[in-house]
């Protein structure tokens, strides 16, 4: 993760507008300390977006005619050659797993159609990164390897370049335009993210001018895709043995652990969600060996489903 993550901090220790210009080495990153301590583990507070920035950013968009009508010199238009919204399944329990995105695949493979383009053409990225599993997510789901010698951010990231609420991608589109005003022809990809990895967005840029007038299709019949696969059966009340399917702790503001959370799977296949006991040894067991794949057992604990390891 810190290896994933450094690289964005050098891009947003060079950028003007970051609101962290600091690059942060990997260790510095993954290391819990006083001043950089776990939220959800793996997740340091280094590797989280920061809400409270001050920012702010602006995209003119206007037909040719409209430019010209402006006497915008043509050299600063960026044109949209592909794009694509689509939604994972909305509760994130229902996800076929929780290390891809069907919606990012498939979007990124409509926008990418859409204007006639491969991986291999894409010169810049910028990769939503409100946390480090989106970043690695998008990377995985549209074909980037992680040798792949292209940064995934030309503005920086949320976690250190910034962006206030939700409108990081309006800085990484500002961005993206400015980078390709100075490099005439090259492409590049934007992405957005909502919620739980839920919501997705892919725009592809150049100033290259399309070679066929922008048409965008419905929307609808890409989520048609996704709303009709297949998913776990999710057991509110579930009892029996369990297995890990994945896991976090959470910490309080002063360092410490506090409550283990698990997803698994039953002996049937339905999945589940419960805490684990509020206790120390437990969590630190948590942290220090990876529990995915133990079994133990789940019940229910008045209003809160409990999971005991064996």
């Amino acid at each position: 993760l810190g290896e994933l993550l450094t690289g964005y901090t050098e891009v947003a220790a060079s950028n003007p507008y970051a609101w962290f210009p600091t690059r942060r080495s990997a260790e510095e990153i993954t290391t819990a300390t006083a001043d950089n301590r776990y939220v959800g583990f793996p997740y340091t507070k280094y590797m989280n977006a920061i809400i409270r920035v001050n920012q702010s950013a602006a995209v003119l968009m206007t037909s040719e005619e409209k430019a010209r009508a402006l006497g915008i010199d043509e050299s600063r238009w960026v044109y949209l050659h592909g794009c694509a919204d689509v939604n994972d399944l909305w509760y994130m329990t229902d996800r076929l797993d929780f290390h891809s995105s069907p919606g990012i695949r498939a979007g990124g493979g409509r926008a990418l159609d859409m204007a006639g383009m491969s991986l291999g053409d894409v010169d810049y990225f910028d990769l939503y990164s409100c946390f480090p599993s989106v970043v690695q997510i998008a990377r995985d789901e549209l074909g980037i390897g992680t040798d792949d010698p292209r940064p995934l951010t030309v503005t920086g990231g949320l976690p250190y370049h910034g962006g206030p609420g939700n409108n990081y991608v309006m800085h990484s589109v500002a961005t993206m335009m400015n980078r390709l005003r100075d490099e005439p022809e090259r492409v590049g990809m934007v992405t957005g993210n909502g919620w739980y990895v839920t919501k997705h967005s892919l725009g592809l840029y150049s100033t290259r001018r399309p070679d066929v007038e922008f048409a965008r299709d419905d929307p609808s019949i890409l989520q048609a895709e996704i709303d009709t696969q297949e998913h776990p059966v999710v057991d509110p009340t579930p009892a029996g043995t369990g297995v890990v399917e994945t896991f976090t702790v959470l910490f309080g503001r002063e360092g410490e652990p506090e409550r283990g959370v698990i997803v698994g799977r039953l002996q049937n296949g339905n999945r589940f969600v419960a805490h684990t006991a509020d206790d120390r040894d437990v969590l630190e067991q948590m942290i220090q060996e990876d529990p995915i794949g133990q079994t133990g057992r789940v019940t229910v604990s008045g209003e809160t489903n409990r999971f005991e390891f064996d």
